[in-house]
């Protein structure tokens, strides 16, 4: 028969749960939890090395396992019935595991998200399509080893994963199983970042680890189960991500354009609001701003205060969108076209008509004051 074993939980300093010293009649051993993260793997390290040590003192093995509860992070003695109870107690993932994960998301780059968005998007069949090279042998004898030839938009695309944040060291990927994708093709978000991170690093270990990712679905699993979650946290963000009106794409600024037209004893006034994105948003700016230039000057009123004050105005406002990263895939429909700038417009020189006027009669004023 043997002999019981008895276990204690340990934590680091931050409170995550290590995993657990076991103790037999005979030794002090220690299983690490797969979740936990690269700083709570070296404290586990670091508790195993106290037992170790208490153990050569002469303590009994279940003698260091009380000696160690008194302290602060580690729980009561337990018995278990046998070392697969303790192991299985080791693979369960918690919540504060996935949050920590979650964490590591660059949520606020919106320029890596829409560069991941786009660089799957644009993926192909024949990107897809990856062969393999070397697996000869050579003339002495020697096989090369085969080696997966990724196209350069593949290796764009997995490269985006690590710049949202997706390919993390807090995740011990090798001690840990593949996740995989629910029936119906879904993962949830902290899993897409733990199939990221093992696709990736295990590449550098194992050639054709992304190419198996590829052929699978479990590459594109994780993509969506990453974009479903930042798209998500507009929704839950105490400063919800904007986005564009006509569009429907973000990150997108709240503005106002105007525009004004002077006839004589009749004026014209219009603006578009709300949320744009850089890129719609440059196109109204440009529109209204050429169409205030060409038709906003013919009558007294609108020539001193209501076309300069529209054109300031959209001024201070396409600086705020001129400030914005390149907006992410749009769901309302089209992107505007921004087309040329301004100043390439003829219409916008019509402007010159009452700006020469004006000159002309301020020097005429002035050479008759002479």
């Amino acid at each position: 028969m043997s002999s019981p074993l008895h276990y204690v939980a340990i934590t680091a300093t931050d409170g995550e749960l290590v995993g657990y010293l076991w103790a037999d009649a005979t030794v002090v051993d220690l299983v690490h939890r797969s979740a936990s993260s690269s700083r709570a793997y070296d404290a586990g390290t670091e508790w195993w090395r106290r037992a170790d040590d208490a153990r050569k003192r002469g303590l009994a093995p279940v003698g260091v396992l009380t000696l160690l509860s008194r302290e602060p992070g580690v729980g009561p003695v337990t018995e278990a019935r046998d070392l697969a109870a303790i192991e299985e107690l080791a693979r369960v993932v918690t919540p504060e595991d996935d949050r920590r994960l979650l964490d590591q998301l660059d949520r606020d780059n919106a320029g890596a998200w829409h560069e991941l968005a786009e660089a799957f998007d644009a993926l192909t069949d024949e990107d897809r399509d990856i062969t393999w090279g070397g697996g000869q042998k050579q003339a002495n004898g020697v096989y090369h080893v085969a080696f997966p030839l990724y196209s350069r938009p593949l290796e764009r695309a997995v490269a985006a994963l690590s710049g949202v944040g997706a390919v993390t060291p807090e995740h011990r990927w090798v001690d840990s199983p593949m996740p995989q994708p629910s029936p119906d093709g879904r993962l949830s978000a902290a899993d897409a970042v733990r199939a990221a991170t093992t696709i990736v690093r295990g590449e550098r270990f194992s050639d054709g680890t992304i190419a198996a990712a590829v052929q699978d679905g479990l590459l594109d699993a994780v993509v969506a189960a990453l974009r479903a979650w930042y798209a998500e946290q507009a929704h839950h963000d105490e400063r919800p991500l904007l986005m564009c009106r006509y569009c429907g794409g973000s990150p997108a600024a709240d503005v106002t354009f105007r525009a004004h037209r002077g006839l004589v004893v009749l004026m014209g006034f219009k603006k578009a609001d709300g949320p744009m994105c850089m890129t719609c948003g440059l196109a109204v700016y440009r529109a209204y701003t050429t169409h205030t230039l060409c038709v906003g000057w013919w009558s007294p009123l609108s020539l001193f205060v209501f076309a300069p004050l529209a054109l300031v105005r959209n001024v201070l406002a396409v600086r705020r969108v001129k400030r914005l990263p390149a907006p992410g895939p749009g769901t309302l429909g089209p992107r505007y076209d921004p087309g040329v700038p301004v100043h390439r417009r003829p219409r916008a020189y019509v402007a010159l008509v009452p700006a020469l006027w004006l000159l002309f009669m301020v020097v005429t004023g002035l050479s008759g004051g002479v």
